[in-house]
């Protein structure tokens, strides 16, 4: 599997981010099950990616916030430190935290903007009368609102029912070159309708093999420490 690169890092924001990526040959259903395989295997201990009952990702047996996003031959897995004290099947400020990456060149996107797209969001970004003539720019700062909403989805855990209501772009994040380059002062701001009240986020987003990486999480998340080299 060395065509397969494996690759973790903490984040500015003290989140640790795990990327696997190449082997662009495989087909996409393969290539799949060997990155979730080459995740499973990595940092020393075994590691199972389960499911609670609304759908989140969880380390089956480990207490940990984790969020995963793939695309055909790129996958992220973006967590924080074990929080036993937590429960993680449900929404709090400790553990809130999405991931959500997708091709920067995506111009379907244009197509569905109006329904996940509040008119106050689409004021944030191009004026696009016409997507036949949409920009590479314009597609990819449409894709990345996109992640920014899919990844408060994942932040939320999909309680909500309301994507152009329930969660809010408030200020779309500057997209960095890499994931070293996405320090605080490109950092987005939006937010999370919540049954005990609204949840502000901060959006941070990258550009990566092709793709935009957007996370989003809140900013009393538990953090890794930016040098720090712990096993998850």
């Amino acid at each position: 599997m060395s065509d397969f690169m494996y690759e973790r890092e903490i984040a500015p924001c003290g989140v640790a981010i795990e990327e696997i990526y190449g082997a662009d040959e495989k087909s996409a259903k393969v290539w799949k099950l060997f990155a979730m395989q080459i995740f499973s295997e990595a940092e020393g201990d075994y590691r199972e990616i389960d499911h609670l009952d609304n759908g989140a990702p969880i380390l089956d047996g480990i207490p940990q916030r984790i969020s995963v996003s793939h695309t055909s031959h790129c996958l992220v897995v973006a967590s924080l430190p074990k929080t036993p004290d937590i429960d993680l099947s449900s929404v709090n400020p400790r553990t809130a935290l999405g991931i959500d990456l997708e091709k920067s060149d995506r111009a379907q996107v244009l197509k569905i903007r109006d329904k996940f797209l509040s008119a106050s969001e689409k004021a944030l970004l191009p004026d696009i009368a016409d997507i036949e003539k949409a920009t590479e720019k314009d597609i990819k700062e449409n894709i990345l609102a996109w992640t920014c909403k899919e990844a408060l989805f994942k932040a939320d855990m999909g309680m909500a029912s309301d994507w152009k209501e329930d969660y809010r772009i408030i200020v779309l994040p500057k997209i960095a070159s890499d994931m070293r380059s996405a320090t605080p002062e490109k950092y987005g701001k939006g937010a999370i309708k919540a049954a005990e009240g609204e949840m502000e986020m901060i959006l941070s987003s990258w550009e990566f093999e092709g793709h935009v990486v957007t996370l989003a999480f809140s900013g009393k998340i538990a953090k890794y420490q930016p040098k720090q080299s712990q096993r998850l």
